[in-house]
């Protein structure tokens, strides 16, 4: 009787526990994606605010871009050069401008408009008929956004090899919750964001919901990064590599040649979808996973934020230069290559004539950066 009458107590224990559970609010809470992106840039932007922009309502557009970047022997950037194609679907006006640190622009092939330039800017204006590409050479200052590029390199000899260092620099702090929600529906919310991955398509916003508390928490996440390349050697068969960095593998590898001469780097960088950090355990699909085996909701929880964060980064890598329209699809590749890097060199000065004619000189530049300073102004504001 009294095993019973403990029983009892034990379930009506339960009772009370699943209807106090019950009672507890729910609410939802915005998951990560596609927006908002946890740094400021990418895109990068310039020093000049941009003019109001225009786009027709039926207009769409998707930005391809490749990133030329120029790395010393050391293998730091020092040149940089963006190949944009713009593809405006749909028929009506649109002006736009596309910010950055820019030196220079130029028509690129197969453009079927000529780009402006500003200070800090290429102008885009005009009317589409129903299909319009838009691509231009951009030539731009390589220190303001060296530290926006995706991954950093370090080449260093070390007697008779070279060492190549690949580091991925896209991690950054993002927002994350901790809560009370069930398993089933973390399931497919996983599987959701796993074919929007896998598929390549941006995530769509999405809420999970949670009963009780909700708790705030910052986590590290970084885009995941396709890395392929060669380092080579003077006379010597390329070294060739290929990683992911990220997505749960390191973040940085190394690469060693062996031989004499400058070291040539070429590699490729492509922001790449998660795929390891939202495998089903043992089975096809999440839902399948929990319903083989049970899994902890909190577990399941974390597996989520961690892929979308990733997902939402690598998204952002998707634009280094920014697509006009906030909707339309982004594809970047950024392509690392060594180049030789030639020292200016000094104009020689005259000391014959003492200090007046150093004055002269000084004078002289002065003058000229001011009237530089005039021309700039009346230029963008052309």
């Amino acid at each position: 009787m009294r095993r019973l009458v403990l029983t009892g107590a034990v379930l009506a224990g339960v009772a009370l526990a699943g209807a106090a559970a019950a009672r507890q609010p729910s609410q939802q809470i915005v998951l990560p994606g596609p927006v908002p992106y946890p740094t400021v840039s990418p895109p990068v932007t310039g020093n000049s605010a941009l003019p109001r922009s225009y786009l027709a309502l039926r207009l769409h557009i998707d930005s391809s871009q490749r990133v030329l970047v120029g790395v010393d022997a050391s293998g730091h950037p020092v040149r940089l050069h963006v190949r944009q194609r713009l593809t405006i679907a749909g028929k009506g006006d649109y002006q736009f401008a596309i910010g950055g640190p820019i030196t220079d622009v130029r028509a690129a092939p197969g453009s079927q408009s000529e780009p402006g330039l500003r200070v800090d800017q290429v102008l885009w204006a005009g009317f589409s008929p129903g299909r319009k590409l838009l691509a231009a050479d951009v030539t731009m200052r390589a220190a303001p956004v060296a530290q926006f590029l995706p991954v950093r390199l370090r080449v260093r000899r070390d007697r008779t090899r070279v060492v190549l260092t690949v580091v991925n620099a896209t991690s950054a702090s993002s927002t994350a919750y901790t809560g009370v929600a069930r398993a089933a529906d973390l399931a497919r919310l996983l599987d959701s964001t796993r074919e929007a991955s896998l598929s390549g398509s941006r995530l769509k916003p999405a809420f999970a919901t949670f009963t009780g508390p909700v708790h705030v928490r910052k986590e590290s996440a970084e885009a995941p990064l396709r890395v392929t390349g060669e380092l080579s050697l003077p006379g010597r068969a390329p070294v060739t590599f290929a990683r992911t960095l990220g997505d749960g593998n390191p973040l940085a590898f190394e690469v060693e040649a062996r031989g004499s001469g400058a070291p040539q780097v070429s590699l490729r960088v492509t922001p790449a979808p998660v795929t390891k950090l939202l495998s089903p355990p043992g089975a096809a699909t999440w839902a399948a996973a929990i319903r083989k085996r049970p899994l902890r909701a909190p577990v399941l929880l974390r597996r989520l934020f961690a892929a979308r964060l990733r997902l939402v980064r690598a998204d952002q890598y998707q634009s280094f230069l920014v697509n006009p329209d906030t909707d339309g699809r982004s594809r970047a590749v950024y392509v690392y290559e060594t180049v030789k890097v030639v020292a200016p060199r000094a104009a020689p000065v005259s000391s014959e004539g003492g200090g007046s004619d150093v004055l002269l000189i000084v004078l002289a530049v002065a003058g000229s950066v001011v009237l530089t300073a005039a021309g700039l102004v009346v230029w963008a504001h052309s």
